[in-house]
């Protein structure tokens, strides 16, 4: 008879524990491990109980003298699960406080903090009875009383309060959602959404999705089928290798089956985005789409992190399917696609990487047109103004157009709007253009564009978005077979119209996993609203939402998204995407706002909070100061160099280096895609955001209006790119946005 296969897990909050423990400590560790995989029977172990403990399965392993390693040990069967290391001490308190178990509904492995739910029940408690006497509401009840924990009375008792924001759910509903069942009596008795953004930090992942939704004031029902939340037709409690096998416990628990895998996770630092999705994403990474798919979220929310391991998956089906064809993994920005070619590397096998190529679009549309043998060069002023002075020759003055007009209705309608001919033109839409035309003025004034795209044609020169025009004519040529398998886009809301008409184009008729799409239009900082259904491109029934924010707090957050109130932001499809159902895991510090008389003043503060913040953490390799401009960024090298700080300028056309302990310093276009602990925001005057020479040259109210919205949206991409902290300071009169944060 065989002998049962042995299966050992190891839980994020260990390489979190892990991650802190000195060099040395960290050596020995990893040699522990890998003899505990081995053989976790081994005599030599010596397991022990935790006295006080919650779970009689948890125990202590010796890994020396100082180190406990705390264990999910079966008294019978073949799962182990390490769940933390520390020193004996902590390490025994960290366990006494937790439970391992199977959540009877989900099918889950959860750990749970149970001294901390007990404390999260009563804050919660305390938060509905106080707001009850506020509005002078002691009647109202939290809800269903909870039936198996013991605080359950006690929450039912005391909280005589406001309304729960989960009174509508039953206890199995919402333990399907993920909600542990020591956690119940907490969860019903939030009656406000600031109780619940403090709860968040107490319940697992897995349930934040949904209870954000169900706050938002969605139906319970709504939300089980749009999370894809189906109850096991069976759950042995007692099975925790089934346990692990689920979306949710996925998110937690990586079970490990190679022991190269094991020691290249233990002998480097583990960026656990590499290991660890949330069901929510990896839902949508490890699954055959019916056609394109379009994946919204806000910063933080993980969306690049999808992108490139849905890139991943796409290639290793390739692989085993033994099937031709490769993936493109595109953006809209150079940097940024430095960035994500730099990060596959860490989560892709040689294999894997071959089968993808990293490029941003306009890149891959100039090397595109080139292998056509196509002319191809790249615009600058003086050649774009020279094409412009011969095209006007041709104009009929009697419409007492400026030469403006003419560039401004070329970029805003014809190329917006793909107009090749005249015809095109003649029924474009021109909402908020201003100046009315009739039929007949439209007609006359094309004679303008046809001769400035002669003139661009003549010297080899091509408008990005007709060189996407183009392009897309050459694949969709009935008889050219589709470049790419599949297409993963991220960063998608600032790609136009003929971005997502090429990109359609690259994988020929619609299929399977054709189209991936990522975006946040609330970070749209070039384009402007696309609707993907005009260009070709179907997402019915394949639309989805990422709504928790793993690396910026819930206060920086809130600022960010403050920015933004008043503005309504589409879904990439011609619906909105409102900001309320988007929630933080993390709680910290306010924004540090603060104003100056002079410019000397703020420099100082700059530059004494620097000096304080480098005395207290050895090193500023996690802090970004960033500016509107590149000359403003240079200013700012010169300052710091003179003070004594060591700077790094993270360029458009180089990816980040983590190892360099250095200050860095970037635009505010620069750091998207990018995360820091601390992030400076100094100089934010009103003549800077929104930059005011852009401002003024806008030609008409609609164009003010959108390079203010994407000045905001700019303000906002920049604060969330700090983990813990967000710094801002101005001198004289602040950008008008400030306010709003």
């Amino acid at each position: 008879m065989s002998e049962p296969r042995l299966t050992v897990a190891l839980s994020n909050d260990f390489f979190k524990a892990f991650a802190r423990l000195p060099e040395k400590a960290r050596g020995k560790v990893a040699t522990f491990i890998s003899k505990f995989r081995a053989n976790p029977r081994g005599t030599g172990l010596n397991y022990e109980h935790i006295e006080g403990g919650k779970d009689p399965y948890i125990r202590s392993l010796r890994v020396d003298q100082d180190i406990r390693c705390i264990v999910r040990a079966p008294d019978k069967g073949d799962t182990y699960v390490i769940l933390w290391i520390d020193k004996h001490d902590d390490a025994y308190q960290w366990a006494r406080r937790r439970t391992c178990h199977v959540n009877r509904v989900s099918g889950a492995l959860q750990v749970v903090d149970v001294e901390a739910a007990e404390i999260a029940v009563g804050d919660a408690i305390a938060a509905a009875v106080s707001e009850a006497l506020a509005n002078n509401n002691p009647a109202a009840q939290v809800g269903p009383a909870p039936t198996q924990p013991p605080q359950a009375a006690k929450a039912q008792t005391s909280a005589s309060a406001a309304a729960s924001l989960f009174a509508h759910c039953n206890d199995d509903q919402l333990m399907l959602l993920g909600v542990p069942e020591a956690l119940l009596p907490a969860v019903r008795a939030v009656t406000t959404e600031e109780t619940l953004s403090r709860l968040i930090e107490w319940v697992p992942q897995d349930c934040v999705d949904g209870l954000i939704l169900l706050a938002d004031g969605k139906a319970i029902e709504e939300v089980i089928e749009e999370l894809e939340r189906q109850r096991p037709v069976a759950i042995d409690p007692t099975d925790v290798a089934a346990a692990l096998d689920t979306p949710e416990s996925k998110a937690e628990f990586v079970v490990i089956t190679d022991d190269d895998v094991l020691e290249a996770m233990l002998s480097a630092p583990l960026e656990r985005w590499r290991v660890f999705l949330h069901p929510s994403q990896r839902r949508l990474v490890e699954r055959t789409w019916s056609g394109a798919v379009r994946v919204l979220g806000g910063a933080g929310t993980g969306k690049t992190v999808v992108a490139m391991h849905r890139a991943r998956w796409l290639a290793q089906q390739l692989i085993e399917s033994g099937a031709p064809g490769r993936v493109l993994f595109t953006t809209f920005t150079r940097n940024l696609a430095t960035d994500i070619r730099a990060n596959l590397t860490k989560i892709c096998s040689p294999e894997q990487l071959q089968r993808i190529e990293v490029i941003h679009l306009d890149g891959w549309v100039m090397n595109f047109l080139k292998s056509q043998g196509l002319q191809v060069r790249v615009f600058n002023d003086e050649a774009r103004n020279s094409c412009w002075s011969m095209a006007m020759d041709v104009a009929d003055t009697s419409l007492g157009l400026t030469e403006r007009f003419y560039k401004e209705e070329w970029k805003e309608v014809v190329l917006a709007q793909g107009c090749r001919s005249r015809d095109d033109y003649l029924v474009a839409r021109r909402v908020g253009r201003g100046t009315r035309l009739s039929r007949e003025q439209r007609s006359r004034i094309w004679a303008v564009f046809d001769a400035v795209r002669a003139e661009f044609r003549q010297r080899g020169l091509w408008e990005p978005e007709e060189a996407k025009q183009i392009a897309a004519d050459l694949l969709n040529q009935p008889e050219r077979a589709p470049l790419y398998a599949s297409v993963v886009v991220d960063e998608a809301q600032d790609l136009d119209v003929a971005s997502f008409s090429l990109l359609r184009a690259l994988t020929g008729p619609p299929h399977a996993n054709d189209l991936f799409i990522v975006g946040d239009p609330h970070q749209r900082i070039y384009g402007k609203p696309v609707v993907l259904s005009r260009c070709g491109i179907d997402i019915r029934g394949r639309a989805r939402k990422l709504r928790i924010n793993y690396r910026t707090t819930e206060e920086t957050r809130a600022w960010a998204t403050a920015v933004l109130q008043g503005l309504d932001f589409d879904d990439l499809d011609g619906g909105s995407d409102p900001a309320s159902d988007y929630r933080s895991l993390l709680h910290g510090d306010q924004p540090l706002v603060r104003g100056f008389e002079d410019p000397a003043e703020e420099q100082r503060f700059l530059v004494e909070t620097l000096h304080q913040l480098q005395e207290d953490q050895k090193s500023l390799g996690s802090t970004c100061v960033t500016a509107r401009t590149n000359k403003s960024v240079e200013r700012l090298e010169a300052l710091l160099k003179r003070e004594g700080f060591a700077t790094r300028v993270i360029n458009a056309n180089e990816s980040d280096d983590p190892s360099d302990p250095a200050l860095r310093l970037a635009t505010m276009h620069r750091v998207k895609g990018l995360e820091f602990d601390q992030v400076f925001l100094p100089g934010l005057t009103a003549d800077q955001l929104p930059l005011r020479r852009i401002l003024d040259g806008c030609p008409d109210q609609l164009s003010k209006e959108l390079f203010e919205q994407q000045e905001r949206s700019l303000l906002h991409v920049a604060a969330t790119r700090a983990k813990k902290r967000v710094v801002v300071s101005f001198s004289g009169q602040p950008s008008p946005f400030i306010a709003r944060g």
